[in-house]
C-alpha cells in the first residue's frame, strides 16, 4: 500500500520507465511527520514481491551523515575536537606524506578534503574474493603507502577511506564497535527498528530489495538473472567501510532520521540545534557558486537564501537519495534497486511537487549555477581539454558554453555520460546536472595533468 498522490505516483512511474528501474521506495516528510510513503514495482522480480516503505535496502553513502552525527555527539560531549590532529586519537595513523598525516583532522575527514581521494582500498574490498582489509584497524594500517592526490584542504576529492578513518576514531573514543555506536546512539533513540549496520542482517531480511544491474556489471554480478536483469550480490563483508556506506534501512526509517535531523529544538539524536546546523552547513565551498559539502551532506543553495541538504548513495545494484530543506521542515527519501541511476532526479521532482520547484522547472534543464567567472572563452578552457583515463576507462574533456564538458565512463554498468559544467574558480567546475564538483590538477610547470571526479584521479594521456 502507498499513500502517494496521483502526481507523485506519475513522477515515480515515469522515472522508473525512463531509467529502467525495477522498484522504487519513497517517503515524503513535512512538519515532523511522514505525509506520503510507499513503494512501486518489484523488490524481487523472481517472486514479484512488491516494494514498500518498509522494504530494506542498502543505503550506500547516505550512511555518511550518520557518521557525521556520531562525530558531533562526541564533540558535544567534549570527547572530540573537530580540528585536532587525527593522530591525537589514532597515534599509528600514517600516509606516505608526513605533512598530510599531520594535517588530517575529523573536519577534513568528514568533508572529503584530506587530499586522499579514493585510494583503491575500497575497490579491492569489493572486487577480491577475500577482503584484504578485514577490519577498520587493518584498513587504517594499510594506508601508510598512500600518496595523496592533492594537498589537505586544497581540493574536494570524495574519499571513502577518509570516512573509514573517521569511523575508526569514533569507535576508539567510544570504546565499542562502530556497529554498536550506530545501534545505541542513532537507531534505537529514533526507533529505526528496520535499520541494521551489517549487510548479513539485510540479506536475512524476508522483505529486502534484490539488487539489479544490466550487462557489463563485471565482478559485481552473481550470474543469476531475473528476466532482463542480472542479480547483484554485494560482498559478504562490508564492515570495514561501514562508516562510508554500510547501513541498510527502509524509506520509513530514513524518514524518521530526517525528522530528527531537522529538529533543531528537541532532536531525538541528542544533538543541539547548533550541532545539527554545523554539520549541515558548508565546510568546503565549490568556488563562488554557493554550492559545497558539509559533514555527510551536499549543501545546495536556494534562491530564497535557504538551502537543500542531501546526499546520494550508490553501490552495485542500488541508487539512493535523501534530500531535506531544514528551514522548511520538508524531506524526501528515494531508494532504487538499480545501478547507475541518478536518484537525485526523482528526489528533486518529488520535492518540487511538494513545495514548488527548487532550481528549475524541469530536471532536464541545467542547474542555474551562478559564478563571477561568467562565460569563459575557448582560450580560457583550452588547457583543460583533451584525453584522460582512470581505472574504468578513458575520459574526454571538451569545450562547453560555461565550462568544460566531461565525458566519463560508468563506474558500474551504465553508459558513458556527458557532464556539462560551469567554471566557478580557476581549476574548479560544478556539474550542471547534479551540482557535484570536478577539480583539475596542475604540475610544477602549471600544465593541467589530471582531474578529480567523485574521488577518482583521471590522468591526462594526450
Amino acid at each position: 500500500m502507498s499513500s502517494f498522490t496521483d502526481s507523485q505516483l506519475s513522477l515515480i512511474e515515469q522515472f522508473m520507465a525512463a531509467n529502467d528501474v525495477p522498484a522504487v521506495a519513497a517517503t515524503v516528510v513535512r512538519d515532523g511527520r511522514v505525509v506520503h510513503a510507499g513503494g512501486v514495482g518489484s523488490a524481487d522480480l523472481s517472486t514479484q514481491r512488491a516494494a514498500g516503505a518498509d522494504t530494506s535496502w542498502p543505503i550506500a553513502s547516505v550512511t555518511k551523515s550518520f557518521t557525521g552525527v556520531l562525530a558531533m555527539q562526541l564533540v558535544e560531549e567534549g570527547l572530540l575536537d573537530l580540528d585536532a590532529p587525527a593522530t591525537d586519537y589514532l597515534p599509528d595513523l600514517l600516509v606516505a606524506d608526513p605533512q598530510t598525516t599531520a594535517r588530517l583532522t575529523m573536519r577534513r575527514l568528514l568533508s572529503h578534503t584530506t587530499g586522499l581521494g579514493r585510494t583503491g582500498h575500497q575497490d579491492r574490498t569489493r572486487e577480491e574474493a577475500v577482503n584484504p582489509f578485514p577490519t577498520r584497524e587493518a584498513l587504517v594500517a594499510a594506508l601508510h603507502d598512500v600518496v595523496p592526490q592533492s594537498s589537505v584542504g586544497g581540493r574536494f576529492s570524495y574519499s571513502n577511506e577518509s570516512i573509514t578513518i573517521a569511523g575508526r576514531i569514533i569507535e576508539v573514543l567510544r570504546g565499542k564497535p562502530l556497529e554498536t555506536c550506530l545501534e545505541d546512539h542513532v537507531f534505537a533513540p529514533l526507533g529505526m527498528t528496520r535499520t541494521v549496520a551489517r549487510f548479513s542482517e539485510w540479506r536475512a531480511d524476508s522483505d529486502r530489495a534484490v539488487l539489479y544491474a544490466g550487462s557489463g556489471i563485471g565482478p559485481y554480478g552473481s550470474g543469476t538473472r531475473h528476466g532482463e536483469y542480472e542479480v547483484v550480490e554485494l560482498v559478504e563483508d562490508y564492515q570495514t567501510f561501514l562508516s562510508a556506506g554500510g547501513i541498510a534501512s527502509t524509506a520509513n526509517d530514513l524518514a524518521r532520521y530526517q525528522i530528527a535531523s531537522m529538529d533543531r529544538s528537541n532532536s531525538a539524536l541528542g544533538l543541539s540545534g547548533n550541532a545539527l546546523a554545523h554539520m549541515q552547513s558548508t565546510q568546503h565551498l565549490y568556488g563562488d557558486s554557493g554550492w559545497g559539502y558539509g559533514f555527510g551532506y551536499w549543501i545546495m543553495p536556494l534562491a530564497n537564501g535557504r538551502r537543500v541538504v542531501g546526499h546520494s548513495g550508490g553501490l552495485p545494484g542500488v541508487s539512493t537519495y535523501s534530500m531535506m530543506i531544514p528551514d522548511e521542515g520538508v524531506g524526501v527519501v528515494v531508494l532504487t534497486n538499480r545501478s547507475d541511476v541518478k536518484a537525485i532526479v526523482l528526489a528533486e521532482q518529488l520535492m518540487g511537487d511538494l513545495r514548488g520547484p527548487l532550481w528549475r522547472e524541469d530536471t532536464d534543464q541545467p542547474l542555474p549555477i551562478k559564478s563571477h567567472w561568467g562565460a569563459p572563452s575557448a582560450d580560457d578552457l583550452a588547457p583543460y581539454t583533451g584525453a584522460y583515463r582512470f581505472r574504468r576507462g578513458p575520459a574526454e574533456v571538451r569545450l562547453g558554453e560555461r565550462g568544460v564538458i566531461i565525458n566519463t565512463p560508468s563506474r558500474y554498468d551504465g553508459p558513458s555520460r556527458d557532464l556539462p559544467t560551469c567554471r566557478v574558480a580557476r581549476d574548479r567546475f560544478v556539474c550542471l546536472t547534479d551540482g557535484h564538483v570536478v577539480e583539475f590538477l596542475r604540475d610544477d610547470n602549471d600544465r593541467v595533468v589530471g582531474f578529480l571526479n567523485s574521488g577518482y584521479l583521471y590522468k591526462r594521456i594526450d
